[in-house]
């Protein structure tokens, strides 16, 4: 399925991660390399053809001939599940973590969801490529306070306050390591950074006003649970030049809503 959606990073992130959790992946046994086939002749071992000005190229079991090899997993969708983006969202993440490559071959089973993956690594990286995935499928942090891929609007401010209710804050939290951006209203670009422990947050922050205006400062938070489910985070800021003040933001979303 092909869907188009206009989306925030942590929300096309979040996703993301639900389809890989929600799809069926295989680690295909051996390892496969490209080869040159004359003529348009299909081998019966053959994953893919792929045809170039020159002729086809097929996808196959690797001999031992062959320099170049490949790991593969195949990866089969939910029907009607919106996938878009999951190609270069993968492709991303391994490379920012492994720091290889990948190439994917689709193709089409309307009997099986539609339209199904096979992804690619070299084979030095195959167990790696494959522990990553597992890793991306893993469910977000299930703390109820937790921050991770959380997007939060903004409820109150305060006279001293930049931000506005026009400023939207995209949150990411790694083993208690905080950080956001965010943006909006008077802000072209904010950057926090922070540790989470339990309910409280200690954070420092920077920013580009519209006015092109750079300004900072630190701040505690103190996140809870709301009865609608919601996050909330009470803010406790402190500008470079002294100046407090408080902000109130709420989260989008219940945390880790199906």
């Amino acid at each position: 399925m092909v869907s188009i959606s206009l989306e925030r990073h942590v929300e096309t992130e979040r996703r993301l991660r639900a389809v890989l959790r929600t799809a069926q992946l295989v680690h295909l046994p051996g390892t496969w390399c490209f080869q040159r086939v004359a003529g348009g002749d299909v081998p019966v071992d053959a994953l893919a053809m792929v045809r170039d000005a020159d002729g086809w190229c097929a996808l196959l079991p690797a001999t031992d001939d062959v320099d170049e090899r490949f790991g593969l997993t195949s990866s089969t969708f939910a029907p009607g599940i919106d996938n878009s983006g999951y190609v270069g969202w993968l492709a991303t993440a391994v490379k920012q973590r492994l720091g290889s490559g990948v190439f994917v071959i689709c193709g089409d089973n309307p009997h099986r969801g539609g339209i199904f993956d096979y992804l690619g690594y070299p084979a030095e990286v195959a167990g790696q490529t494959r522990a990553l995935m597992d890793e991306l499928r893993t469910p977000v942090d299930t703390d109820p306070l937790a921050l991770d891929l959380q997007v939060f609007e903004v409820v109150e401010t305060s006279a001293a306050s930049a931000i506005s209710r026009a400023t939207v804050f995209e949150f990411r939290e790694h083993d208690g390591m905080v950080e956001a951006s965010y943006a909006g209203g008077q802000i072209v670009r904010g950057t926090l950074l922070g540790r989470r422990e339990h309910d409280r947050l200690s954070t420092a922050y920077a920013q580009v006003g519209a006015g092109g205006e750079r300004q900072t400062g630190t701040a505690t938070m103190r996140v809870r649970l709301t009865e609608s489910g919601q996050l909330l985070l009470t803010e406790d800021y402190t500008w470079s030049d002294g100046t407090t003040g408080r902000n109130v933001l709420r989260s989008l979303r219940q945390p880790h809503a199906a």
